[in-house]
């Protein structure tokens, strides 16, 4: 059976196939007892599930796409109806969380040890009623077909000896807006040298 969405605290979310990279790690840091704000992933099924290019949702091409065929797939995932089953799903696991949203991007295979794919991909904030959801959900799921992505997918495949690129599962993860006083990222290494130490870095607001 097919799961559109998942709960942060479901064991299965805690799967990068399930939640993406990010869903994953939040999922896990919820798990283990730390303060993640409540929300829920949908699951690469959905996106799986539009019809793009025949329903084939897995694009292979030696070459990243031009800057046409971006546009038009782009506009595809923006425009295309989703199958009514769901977001009556996404609808009903936002009623339980209610309020304002901020609706992120998470991909499998992102912030791994070989690629990161930082800033490639879209997050849309304080995300507030059903309509905007669905439409910030869009604009992540679109964000698949950014230049700057296809460009450093390319650059890594390059690395890693492979030319084949590919579009890579999607979820999306929807949590409850924090306006914070103060927001950051720790860095368990150093992300210029990789020494083995935390780095913090954070700005006001």
């Amino acid at each position: 059976m097919k799961r559109y969405t998942l709960d942060l605290t479901a064991k299965a979310a805690c799967e990068e196939q399930s939640a993406g990279g990010k869903g994953a790690n939040l999922a896990r840091l919820a798990r283990y007892g730390f303060q993640v704000p409540p929300g829920f992933v949908i699951t690469p099924c959905a996106f799986r599930e539009l019809d793009l290019d025949g329903g084939d949702a897995v694009f292979r091409r030696p070459d990243s796409p031009s800057q046409p065929e971006l546009v038009r797939l782009r506009d595809r995932v923006l425009t295309t109806p989703i199958p009514s089953h769901i977001p009556r799903k996404i609808e009903r696991a936002y009623r339980k969380l209610g309020g304002r949203v901020a609706v992120r991007s998470s991909m499998v295979g992102e912030d791994g040890s070989g690629a990161s794919f930082a800033g490639q991909l879209d997050t849309v904030l304080d995300v507030a009623g059903e309509a905007a959801l669905l439409q910030a959900v869009r604009s992540c799921w679109a964000s698949l077909f950014n230049p700057g992505l296809w460009s450093y997918q390319q650059e890594v495949g390059m690395a890693q000896g492979s030319s084949a690129l590919t579009i890579p599962p999607m979820a999306v993860v929807v949590q409850q807006m924090v306006h914070a006083r103060a927001a950051g990222v720790a860095f368990s290494a150093d992300p210029i040298t990789g020494e083995r130490h935390v780095v913090i870095e954070a700005v006001a607001g």
